[in-house]
């Protein structure tokens, strides 16, 4: 791999990750130039303007998430591979992401700098590289990738799926996200008319029986 060669975007709406991996990215040998992107239109526009090699893409961003960059590079044919940052482990995020191409998963709960750097340097070199339960759900579940989801979810309505069955009501939801509560009820209205569901107990009973939340 040559030295200095490398544009990287970091896609990620938290400032300290975005600061963390830049400062993992200066300390290597064949990065020429990373760009930042604290959201998924921003992302899309550097994507865009320059000629990425990589994004580091966080999955859940505001504006625009992170399935929609990825779907923008596809329309778009460019040759950026993609490693997608998520905070979710759940088998229908990992099928998802899978199919959406990406060429890396890491999950944010349990990645670390070394993991990162590895996955970068398999990326570059034309290989993947997916978190060791990735391999594991592939394992227990190898037709998952053959069958999409009925309904296509946003990272932010996964994660209130996610939410919403761990028990959290709108309020506690609203709080540990960060939105009003008329928000979250907004986006409850809106999963439940995707889903065909009638009320917030059908809704869960769906994302538990389609695999969109693990039992």
């Amino acid at each position: 791999m040559k030295h200095n060669t490398v544009t990287v975007l970091i896609a990620d709406d938290q400032l300290f990750m975005r600061e963390s991996l830049r400062a993992m990215l200066e300390k290597t040998k064949f990065v020429k130039t990373i760009h930042e992107a604290e959201n998924g239109q921003l992302a899309m526009t550097l994507l865009a303007q320059h000629a990425i090699d990589i994004v580091l893409l966080d999955i859940r961003m505001p504006v625009v998430d992170g399935f929609e960059v990825i779907e923008y590079i596809d329309k778009l044919k460019l040759s950026t591979r993609i490693i997608a940052l998520t905070a979710f482990d759940e088998e229908a995020m990992i099928f998802n992401l899978l199919r959406a191409g990406v060429a890396g998963i890491l999950f944010k709960k349990t990645t670390h700098m070394q993991e990162i750097y590895t996955a970068l340097i398999a990326v570059l070199e034309g290989k993947h590289f997916y978190n060791e339960k990735v391999s594991i759900v592939l394992h227990s579940k190898p037709d998952g990738i053959h069958h999409p989801p009925r309904i296509k979810l946003s990272a932010r309505e996964f994660e209130i799926i996610v939410l919403l069955c761990q028990g959290l009501g709108t309020k506690d939801i609203a709080e540990k996200l960060f939105l009003s509560e008329y928000t979250i009820e907004d986006y409850r209205k809106e999963i439940i008319k995707k889903t065909n569901t009638k009320n917030t107990y059908e809704l869960i009973h769906y994302a538990l029986s389609n695999g969109i939340v693990a039992q």
